[in-house]
């Protein structure tokens, strides 16, 4: 396995579960529990048909990976309530894994972890789970090809935010000091000045530059509590 970001994924898992990969596309995730011998069962689940096929192949030329089921399925419409003990959404939109999770809630719910890596709108899903009733008991990050991902790890219980960058940046991630989260602020801190400088200069929005200068705050507030 290549991508750091999978590997956490899969660092996350508790051994011997039961586990669904949604959007498996390839199978990277669910060969990889397979060969380390982390799931008891693993159910590679994809809405396109030809990517299952795919890892299907896979199967087929490598008798050393087993215990791998595939099924075609939109997000968790295949999954009865307490099937599985870990379910896995990553690489695709925070909005979409929110709709996958809103759609089939009561097999979310019944899952003893989720592991949710979005690509985007960490916000919009960190405040579904709140008011559903799930806490992050775990967050990692990684930086990879100039991109920077979170990886939560979510069970049933309640929660709390103190303001609104914990739902943006992570709670967890903060107080723990992360030096990826660290380097992507200060990225960002960088490109929000060079908006505002060109917004100045081009323009005279000031309900934008007002905007923009509100998020530079915040995100030197942050950068000041590492």
């Amino acid at each position: 396995m290549t991508s750091l970001r999978l590997k956490k994924i899969c660092n996350l898992v508790d051994e011997n579960s039961i586990v669904a990969d949604i959007g498996t596309d390839h199978g990277i995730i669910p060969i990889e529990l397979s060969k380390n011998n982390i799931s008891k069962k693993i159910i590679a689940t994809d809405i396109s048909k030809n990517s299952l096929e795919k890892l299907e192949q896979k199967l087929i030329y490598n008798s050393n990976i087993v215990n791998i089921e595939t099924r075609v399925s939109d997000g968790l419409d295949c999954f009865e309530e307490f099937e599985v003990d870990t379910i896995i959404i990553s690489g695709m939109g925070g909005i979409l894994i929110k709709e996958i999770l809103e759609k089939n809630l009561k097999v979310a719910k019944s899952a003893n972890s989720l592991i949710l890596s979005p690509n985007n709108s960490l916000d919009v899903l960190r405040m579904f789970l709140l008011h559903n009733n799930f806490v992050i008991e775990k967050e990692d990050d990684v930086l990879e090809n100039r991109k920077y991902y979170q990886i939560l790890k979510v069970k049933r219980g309640k929660d709390y935010y103190r303001n609104d960058y914990e739902y943006l940046y992570g709670k967890l991630l903060i107080k723990n000091k992360s030096e990826n989260l660290k380097l992507f602020l200060e990225n960002e801190l960088k490109k929000y000045r060079d908006i505002k400088d060109k917004i100045s200069i081009q323009s005279k929005n000031n309900e934008r530059i007002i905007e923009i200068t509100n998020l530079i705050n915040e995100i030197r507030g942050i950068l000041d509590e590492f």
